[in-house]
């Protein structure tokens, strides 16, 4: 197997490629709904208080640069409720997605498989923002990374913090 080769398979792993199918013949996961979970930041920290946190999903847009509801709410008994008022939005095919999060910001994101996967850069930071339905279990993750410079080969990554939200459905 050629180094290309090599990469674009390792590539396709690492991003959570179950599927070989194309685009249009994967089953889009019903995620539209309102869900309620608690957020965890990885690694733990003594004395952190527990963030609780509504997702409002609209159902899947179906028309090119059609949008539905993306919307997050934190609370914490200490703080007022946070909210992120974001909107998930079809690009030109059914395997374009962008999350627009107002303000001129617009993350794209694609499905694979059953995850849908959104990798961007903040600053010196690389994170990569996945959301997944496990059973009844809407699961959103964000890994966090520190850039590094561009090198020749292989440059090893570590994971600087894992943000995990476990969401249960309350309603439909």
């Amino acid at each position: 197997m050629t180094s290309n080769k090599t990469a674009a398979a390792l590539a396709a792993l690492l991003l959570g490629a179950t599927t070989w199918l194309p685009a249009h013949a994967q089953p889009r996961p019903d995620w539209s709904g309102t869900w309620q979970g608690t957020l965890v930041n990885l690694p733990l920290r003594p004395g952190v208080p527990v963030v609780s946190v509504r997702a409002e999903i609209g159902p899947w847009p179906t028309a090119e640069q059609a949008c539905t509801t993306w919307r997050r709410s934190y609370s914490t008994p200490e703080q007022p409720t946070q909210v992120k008022d974001y909107r998930l939005c079809r690009g030109a095919t059914d395997d374009e997605w962008i999350v627009d999060e107002g303000n001129g910001v617009k993350l794209n994101g694609r499905m694979r498989g059953d995850m849908f996967v959104s990798p961007f850069k903040y600053d010196k930071l690389i994170l990569v923002a996945t959301t997944r339905l496990r059973g009844e279990t809407l699961e959103d993750e964000i890994i966090t990374i520190d850039d590094k410079p561009a090198v020749e080969g292989p440059l090893t990554l570590n994971a600087r913090t894992i943000q995990r939200i476990t969401f249960r459905r309350v309603s439909p």
